[in-house]
């Protein structure tokens, strides 16, 4: 009988993955640059890092001053694990033991393939809830049912604009006004290098139309141009986020971006994307973005290849802005 085990140490399956395409996903490459394969299998609010506030210097001979993070602690955050699985016959056993060694890995590769995408594109919905401040996602339950994963990051900023960008007195002026004041708000917080705008598909399309009359004022004094990268208003970017994730409960097409609403986000926040410590022995329970491994099941008869990945997503919520800018 064929032996999968050897194909699914640590090593054979990070080399697997060395072979395959880079995974993209915008969220996660946008926001957390910064990945850490995080040594235990909980987040504590200690490993978090917080905006780098300016500290006093110390005099010649004082002991350096303390990092002011909290209380060491290392059960405040608990992640739970993505996991699925591909599903071998016995029948499909039996065809894949006359492979040569090249052949059977060609064919492992195909289901590591498939189930790392559904461990980065989970990751990149929960990245994406993870930017209002608290992640909810859905947990599936032993035995049936479900129950919902929640946790608090606290809130971020936000801005209340004196009027809508739908109403009929909404102006290119004040709109940019806003915009302004979104800025502030982040840089206030201790960021913004560069501030960047994340818009919904209805705000940005009735920005589009805003600029649109406004460009064609000649007494139009800022500068309006619209290309790939997004909608320039007066030196600010306005970039379409009109993506969707597909929510597993509803099944619904989520935007990562209400539709109504827009983001504005210093460039320079270091949110981070932990990868915890797996609850498998077969990965020495290691931190690793992403593990498989062979489970044989009696019945059916066959052998389950599961693939699993513990992503924390953590935002720096202070550095995020958001604004309802539409009925």
């Amino acid at each position: 009988m064929l032996n999968l085990k050897q194909f699914f140490t640590p090593k054979a399956v990070a080399m697997r993955l060395k072979q395959m395409p880079k995974l993209k996903t915008t969220v996660v490459d946008t926001f957390f640059a910064r990945k850490v394969n995080h040594p235990f299998d909980k987040v504590g609010k200690s490993d978090l890092t917080s905006v780098g506030v300016p500290a006093p210097l110390i005099s010649r001979g004082a002991p350096s001053l303390p990092v002011g993070r909290g209380v060491l602690s290392l059960s405040d955050y608990e992640p739970f694990e993505v996991a699925n699985h591909d599903f071998f016959t016995a029948a499909d056993m039996n065809r894949l033991k006359n492979l040569d060694e090249k052949s059977i890995q060609a064919r492992l590769a195909m289901v590591d393939d498939n189930l790392r995408r559904i461990c980065r594109t989970t990751t990149e919905a929960i990245a994406s809830t993870s930017l209002t401040g608290t992640i909810t996602w859905p947990v599936a339950l032993e035995g049936g049912g479900s129950d919902i994963y929640q946790v608090q990051f606290g809130s971020p900023e936000s801005y209340t604009p004196d009027v809508l960008w739908d109403n009929a007195n909404a102006k290119v002026r004040q709109v940019f006004n806003d915009l302004q004041e979104m800025e502030t708000i982040v840089q206030d917080s201790g960021y913004g290098g560069t501030v960047k705008f994340w818009a919904g598909k209805d705000v940005y399309n009735q920005l589009l139309a805003l600029t649109e009359v406004y460009a064609e004022n000649p007494k139009a004094k800022l500068r309006v141009e619209v290309s790939a990268a997004g909608i320039t208003l007066g030196g600010f970017t306005i970039k379409k986020m009109a993506e969707t994730y597909v929510h597993p409960t509803t099944k619904a097409a989520t935007p990562k971006v209400p539709k109504n609403k827009i983001m504005a986000f210093a460039s320079d926040a270091v949110h981070t994307l932990f990868y915890c410590a797996l609850d498998d022995l077969d990965g020495k329970l290691a931190p690793l973005p992403y593990f498989s491994k062979p489970i044989t099941t009696g019945d059916p008869s066959g052998i389950k290849i599961v693939g699993r990945s513990k992503p924390f997503p953590v935002p720096v919520v202070k550095a995020i802005c958001w604004a309802t800018v539409m009925a």
